[in-house]
């Protein structure tokens, strides 16, 4: 009953905690960070993972309904918003509720077990986040009053799963509570998202205080990880663990690439000869394309990578149809995924990816002169001056661009797309997947497959070798390997933000149009293909494209050094501006365009924005 108490007195000191504002105001920042990441991982890394368990991938879609619809009709249906927002909130406030129901279950069961005393630590950590989100969120619309109800309320539904447990367990087990508690999730994090920043005396402060909250929120994550609140902790916490190996993995593969992507951006930025743009954007926008392609042919730079350079090149004036063909062609034409074609998969095959990928660029770079308009970009203005500065002060320029101004607005992306790789990445080496499509199906099966998930070329070559040992077409592993290392959900946030949602969805329908149709154009033409290195093929695959510059040790290194570059980013612009560029309000409006970057070129400061209620 001690545990109870204490869980009960946690729940309670999250509005104290977040009342204490009021009297000292540089707390509020801290806070905002704090719970902005602390729920927020406890989504992504319980919530989903537990709904998943009951309904499977279903539990990915929900989330993402409770996340976005609330969106939508807030910028389509203005006269509507308000009604989308606060039913978010509710939603949002019922997922937390549910879930101090679920922590009760918990609670109880460790106190009858005493088996991990982990989940006691971790409930308790929960109910103190869970108590300061319902006053965060209900505080500001319906005031103290209601707010208080709220919390009383929450406490009750806690003792009713403490003193219910088994009842309750055997509810959980007979009915698919997974899937609402994902919907409710999504529109949790919405709510939170959508928030406005904490505004201070010192604004310029908000950025550092808002990270330090996201750090100790981060440091809470590790412990509710450890300690694993969930009825079945055990099963959740693999199912948590595989998830956070499969991203760590993934960041540690991509770490290199994006390195030498930021810093060649920086230097292309600051030294790229205008004659060079001059040569890409000479001739027809098919001798164009050519130029971009053959531009491309010698870096080293896999899907992320890409699109820091990408962006680079556009600034700079690069024609569109020579950047998008090296958007396409960059991470599909490296040379050691050429070699691993060769050396794993027969040579037709091999000779088959390799032209199909470089068609692929060409068509869709083609395409893109009519759906992408031109880019108009800053550097322009200031370019005739560049020449003139010493080489050492414009190479000092670019790499500040490189490593600040590209990463504060790829970085985001880059994780998100990361996360959502890490949990697809199962579905590729997962022969149940296969079994599930009709085998007339299989070739945009896994063309779709392909479009989300970030993996290098390289990478993908072994997996690629395993989808047709497991019973794939090739025509089938060939639209994997073309969409793949092509596009990610980075990808078409870079080129959201860049060129516009339309542009990122007409982006995504060529690439996985013409990855489908040359999908079965192989298939056609080489019904089967013999598969030559089979001891290559297995989970440890990313390790056997790695050039000499990408062993282990250099890996690390690398990892390590794109860590900071993220945290510096987190400290530049505070978490709520680096998450909200990937979920939040719409661009150009004044929450969306608060940046505080270091390097960042403009002037003028954009507008404060209004303190949450909740936190007076």
């Amino acid at each position: 009953m001690s545990l109870l108490l204490q869980s009960v007195i946690a729940f309670v000191l999250g509005p104290i905690t977040a009342s204490l504002s009021k009297r000292m105001p540089s707390l509020l920042p801290i806070l905002d960070g704090f719970i902005l990441v602390s729920v927020t991982g406890l989504i992504v890394i319980e919530v989903i993972p537990h709904s998943m368990e009951d309904v499977g991938l279903w539990a990915i879609p929900l989330a993402l309904i409770g996340l976005l619809v609330p969106t939508i009709i807030e910028k389509t249906q203005h006269n509507k918003a308000r009604r989308a927002h606060d039913m978010a909130t509710y939603f949002g406030v019922a997922a937390i509720l549910f879930h101090s129901l679920i922590d009760g279950v918990a609670l109880s069961l460790e106190t009858a077990t005493d088996t991990s005393p982990g989940i006691a630590t971790a409930v308790i950590l929960h109910r103190l986040v869970e108590g300061m989100a319902i006053w965060w969120v209900i505080r500001p619309l319906h005031g103290r009053g209601v707010a208080s109800l709220f919390i009383l309320f929450g406490v009750v539904v806690h003792c009713l799963g403490y003193l219910g447990s088994q009842g309750f367990l055997t509810w959980f087990e007979s009915f698919p509570t997974g899937g609402l508690l994902a919907l409710l999730g999504g529109a949790l994090l919405h709510v939170l998202v959508h928030s406005t920043s904490p505004k201070i005396a010192d604004q310029r402060k908000v950025p550092l205080l808002s990270a330090i909250g996201a750090g100790l929120a981060i440091i809470f994550l590790i412990t509710s990880v450890t300690g694993s609140a969930h009825i079945d902790h055990q099963h959740s916490h693999d199912g948590i663990g595989q998830l956070i190996q499969n991203f760590v993995a993934l960041a540690r593969e991509s770490a290199p690439a994006l390195l030498l992507a930021y810093t060649v951006a920086g230097l292309i930025h600051a030294l790229l000869p205008k004659t060079t743009i001059d040569w890409m954007a000479k001739g027809s926008h098919t001798q164009q394309s050519v130029r971009g392609m053959l531009f491309a042919l010698p870096l080293p730079i896999c899907s992320c990578g890409v699109l820091p350079l990408y962006k680079s090149l556009v600034e700079r004036g690069v024609p569109t149809a020579a950047a998008v063909t090296l958007l396409v062609a960059t991470p599909e034409l490296g040379i050691d995924a050429v070699f691993l074609s060769f050396t794993m998969v027969d040579t037709p095959f091999a000779i088959a990816r390799v032209l199909a990928a470089a068609a692929l660029a060409m068509i869709v770079g083609l395409l893109a002169v009519t759906y992408i308009p031109p880019f108009k970009g800053a550097s322009n203005a200031t370019e005739s001056e560049e020449p003139d500065r010493p080489i050492g002060e414009r190479i000092v320029k670019g790499l500040k661009v490189g490593l600040c101004d590209l990463v504060d607005s790829t970085a985001p992306w880059i994780v998100l797309g990361l996360f959502l790789a890490a949990g697809l990445y199962p579905l590729v080496e997962d022969e149940t997947y296969l079994s599930m499509i009709p085998d007339w199906l299989k070739v945009p099966g896994f063309a779709l497959l392909g479009l989300p998930i970030y993996v290098c070329a390289s990478g993908a070559t072994p997996l690629a070798a395993i989808l047709i040992a497991g019973g794939a077409s090739p025509g089938a592993a060939l639209a994997f390997l073309l969409t793949g290392p092509a596009t990610n959900a980075t990808t078409f946030g870079i080129l959201s933000d860049l060129h516009g949602k339309k542009t990122a969805i007409l982006f995504a329908v060529c690439v996985g149009l013409g990855a489908i149709g040359m999908g079965y154009t192989v298939d056609a033409l080489l019904p089967e293909v013999s598969i030559r290195a089979t001891a290559h093929l297995g989970h440890d695959h990313g390790e056997e494209g790695h050039s000499s510059f990408t062993q282990p040790g250099f890996l690390e290194v690398s990892l390590l050094a794109l860590t900071l570059l993220f945290t510096l980013s987190i400290f530049r612009k505070g978490p709520r501006p680096f998450m909200t560029q990937v979920f939040g309000v719409p661009a150009g409006s004044p929450e969306s365009s608060s940046d505080g970057s270091c390097c960042s070129s403009g002037e003028d400061e954009p507008p404060a924005p209004e303190p949450p209620a909740g936190g007076s």
